[in-house]
């Protein structure tokens, strides 16, 4: 199944899916189509698109290029997958090409030939007759969004030449999604949405939901009617859900999940996860909150889009409270030489010199015409 184009046709596929990426796009549907220009030259059987929140690396939205024509199975094979598959074999994976700066992946040469040395291949692709695969990280100062295109059993593996247009591509995509998303924090909605809650049991049930639980979880995709069940329920929530699980047994010292993801219309949702207590000897349920995401919360898109590191971030919060440097080196426990070496290395990430204008930048400009009544 190997690419067979020509040179010419490689460079339309490249200069196409720049146009793409530059085009105004939200980040779900350019991820759409960017697969869709890349299957006549680099083809697939099938393929997983993704957005992610840049701040903890984990799947906001995902889109499936279905191989099978049962849509129950579909849902199960992305139910299995968040709930299985997702933190044991690939979430690291992820981080760990990003922060090694490894923009493409081919399958085959990280497990040295051997695919049954994959969880994802034994527990994921194999099942359902796939075998190789490719997988391409969308970074600009923050992951945006992935990509896994994969091929059937008996299939020839990705070419050198395949995963260099992957890689060409990539900067692109990631500037594309970067942009989306920054985009999307000027939508703000002007209702006063309460925040909604779902109770799951210990199978990821919904035993009970408030009205504006399902209304904020419609925005983030079409509901199935079979949503209750947990097998449905959008990728959002079934990201939060398997991370709490990962918490409560141990399997990471991270905090509770909280995860923030962007809506089709473009607004940003923050999904809570958290544990009740047991009452009379029963377990206790798997709560999730959902709610519109203030504006003052999304500024943390500045902090990403510019690449600051997370004591550079330190550093701005408390400049934005109007700490002196000799106040931010006595609260972050760092001197006051250090604090000045942060503060150059912000203003030229941010391109500004001076506080006035690093808050104006990062702050006054982005968070407050999104407070103004008009």
């Amino acid at each position: 199944m190997s690419g067979r184009g020509s040179l010419a046709q490689d460079e339309r596929v490249v200069s196409e899916i720049k146009r793409l990426a530059h085009g105004g796009l939200q980040g779900v549907e350019l991820l759409r189509q960017v697969a869709a220009v890349l299957r006549p030259v680099v083809p697939f059987d099938a393929a997983c698109t993704a957005t992610t929140d840049p701040i903890t690396n984990l799947i906001c939205d995902s889109v499936t290029d279905r191989e099978v024509e049962d849509e129950p199975t579909n849902q199960r094979i992305t139910h299995n997958y968040f709930a299985r598959v997702y933190f044991e074999h690939d979430f690291e994976k992820t981080v760990a090409m990003v922060r090694d700066h490894r923009a493409v992946a081919v399958l085959s040469e990280t497990t040295m030939g051997r695919l049954d040395r994959s969880g994802r291949y034994t527990e994921h692709l194999r099942p359902r007759g796939l075998a190789h695969e490719v997988y391409s990280t969308y970074v600009d100062h923050g992951l945006w969004g992935e990509l896994h295109l994969t091929r059937a059993g008996g299939s020839p593996d990705f070419s050198p030449r395949e995963v260099e247009i992957l890689r060409r591509v990539g900067p692109h995509v990631g500037a594309g999604l970067k942009a989306a998303a920054l985009r999307s924090r000027m939508i703000v909605d002007s209702t006063e949405d309460a925040p909604g809650v779902l109770m799951l049991d210990c199978a990821g049930r919904v035993v009970t939901s408030t009205a504006s639980a399902e209304r904020l979880l419609a925005e983030l995709g079409p509901l199935d009617p079979r949503w209750r069940s947990g097998v449905t329920l959008p990728v959002a929530v079934q990201v939060v859900m398997s991370a709490l699980e990962r918490t409560l047994t141990g399997a990471t010292d991270q905090a509770l999940p909280r995860l923030r993801a962007r809506t089709r219309s473009g607004r940003w949702l923050t999904l809570h996860a958290s544990l009740t207590q047991a009452i009379d000897g029963q377990p206790g349920q798997r709560v999730v909150v959902v709610a519109p995401a203030p504006p003052e919360e999304i500024a943390w898109l500045s902090f990403a889009s510019y690449g600051l590191s997370a004591r550079e971030e330190d550093v701005v919060k408390l400049v934005v409270r109007g700490r002196s440097t000799k106040q931010i080196a006595e609260e972050l426990f760092i001197t006051e030489h250090t604090v000045q070496r942060h503060m150059s290395n912000i203003f030229e990430k941010v391109g500004v010199r001076g506080r006035r204008l690093l808050v104006k930048e990062l702050f006054v400009g982005q968070v407050l015409p999104n407070l103004s009544p008009n």
